[in-house]
């Protein structure tokens, strides 16, 4: 068995398809075939060098390392945040699959309605692990030696895709009104919550083409908030994270124009984090990130899973995102072998300085722990 909890005092539920979540226990999942490597087979007996000599003895078998060799004694459980997001498809395929109870990993969910709301939760180690994005108050935290670990990639940005994406107002779009960034001049244009990955994208769309935030009317609407602000045309351009870029366009009310692929490619947009107290038990972080990795990889071998009715049957359980709108929406990107861009997290820093966001530079080099992707790279293979 598996549990859910919802963490209690949490900012209200937004609107629309992330209001409600599911959190009754689930039933465990079949468990797929193991995932062990089959044996070596046996070298043949060297041929005898006369009819009275002895045959040459064969080689002893060998077994490969497999994920099998990471696996618990006995079940233990792990007490994992979540966000109700489409950038948490590995863990709910994963969990649903039954990954994680292979390794006698025992997920039990924690939703939270942000990931900047977990950093407290692992710091003091109520939390064992949860997902969460990169950001000036990350950093902060970290500056003010909150202590946790950043173990693994949980989303990046790739030149050709993306989950944030600019909405133009389809009637702005439709008379060609905007078609550049220079046409954002004077517009009303969401940038989301400061210090978001959203405001990261547009901040950066505007430093690359000579703009500022003076040059148009900001407003911070929260992605669930969007569809509504563009059907009142309270603004002209709004970045919102899937599904509900696909659900607006969709219901022709915009268009989608930009992704943070095209703006900001490789951008290190979340990550797997570990409380302290997690890592004193190496045995079971490396159990689940032998899971996880898997569950990257697979969903990434299934077009993120938008090709697999199964995987996308399980997000749009954890997230109750209809099934087909997850089929239509962007997905996610997660680096196969699981590691995280340090040198893209400095970048980012940098940039906040530079927008009087952040002060000054925190060293990560205390904070980022790649050993358990590399453990669970080995025993899974090419990927």
């Amino acid at each position: 068995m598996r549990a859910c909890r919802v963490l209690t005092g949490l900012l209200p539920a937004a609107f629309g398809l992330l209001l409600v979540i599911a959190c009754a226990p689930a039933a465990a999942p079949a468990k797929p075939a193991s995932s062990s490597a089959a044996p070596a087979g046996q070298p043949a007996a060297s041929a005898p060098a006369s009819a009275s000599a002895p045959a040459a003895a064969s080689a002893p078998a060998t077994q490969a390392p497999s994920a099998a060799d990471a696996k618990l004694p006995s079940p233990v459980t792990v007490h994992f945040g979540y966000t109700p997001l489409l950038a948490g498809g590995p863990v709910f395929v994963g969990l649903e699959r039954g990954y994680f109870e292979e390794m006698n990993v025992i997920l039990d969910m924690i939703r939270f309605n942000s990931g900047a709301l977990m950093i407290a939760p692992l710091a003091n180690g109520d939390l064992d692990a949860g997902s969460g994005g990169t950001s000036p108050g990350l950093y902060n935290a970290l500056g003010r030696d909150v202590r946790l670990k950043i173990v693994s990639d949980n989303g990046s940005s790739r030149a050709g895709g993306g989950t944030s994406i600019a909405l133009v107002r389809k009637d702005l779009w439709d008379a060609g009104a905007i078609r550049s960034p220079q046409d954002l001049r004077g517009r009303r244009v969401s940038f989301a919550t400061e210090g978001s990955p959203i405001d990261y994208m547009m901040r950066n769309l505007l430093d690359q083409n000579g703009m500022t935030m003076e040059d148009m009317d900001v407003q911070r609407l929260t992605s669930a908030d969007v569809l509504v602000g563009l059907q009142n045309r309270a603004v002209d351009v709004a970045t919102a994270a899937e599904p509900f870029p696909t659900q607006a366009e969709q219901m022709g009310v915009a268009v989608k124009w930009l992704t943070d692929g095209d703006v900001v490619p490789g951008y290190q947009i979340s990550t797997i984090m570990f409380s302290e107290k997690f890592v004193t038990q190496p045995a079971v972080a490396r159990a689940f990130m032998v899971a996880y990795v898997r569950a990257v990889r697979e969903y990434l071998a299934a077009d993120s899973g938008r090709a697999d009715e199964g995987m996308r049957a399980a997000i749009s359980k954890w997230t109750t995102v209809p099934a087909d709108l997850i089929a239509q929406s962007g997905a996610s990107y997660m680096r196969p072998d699981g590691r995280v861009d340090v040198d893209d997290m400095y970048k980012q820093q940098d940039f906040w300085i530079r927008h009087g966001v952040m002060k000054e530079r925190v060293d990560l080099t205390p904070f980022v722990d790649m050993s358990y992707v590399d453990y669970a790279n080995p025993l899974l293979g090419d990927h």
